[in-house]
């Protein structure tokens, strides 16, 4: 069972985010990402402010890596609802709200 006081601790790490040490995946494993890359306006400074904007209350669970090189790794899952444009024809924008879920 985590506790709080764990969350906050990976939290803590945020000035790794700050310092620009932190990549968004964006490839073939990664289709959800490249989704939300092509549907939304949304570039790399929003993702930093989203993530710098996660709190304990954002926190959905700790799941071990299933990727093989990295199964000795736990993945700390946030889910955060947050206001993004969607991308239609002619450059027009729709407001959305939409769920992600991170982990990192």
């Amino acid at each position: 069972m985590i506790d709080e006081s764990e969350i906050n601790d990976y939290l803590g790490k945020k000035k790794l985010i700050l310092d620009g040490k932190f990549r968004i995946a964006l490839n073939s494993n990664r289709l959800t990402n490249l989704s939300l890359f092509d549907e939304y306006l949304i570039n790399e400074e929003s993702v930093k402010s989203i993530l710098l904007n996660l709190t304990v209350y954002d926190f959905c669970e700790k799941v071990q890596n299933k990727h093989a090189n990295f199964n000795h790794e736990w993945l700390y899952v946030f889910g955060k609802e947050i206001n993004l444009m969607k991308k239609v024809k002619w450059f027009h924008c729709i407001l959305s709200l939409i769920s992600l879920k991170i982990s990192f």
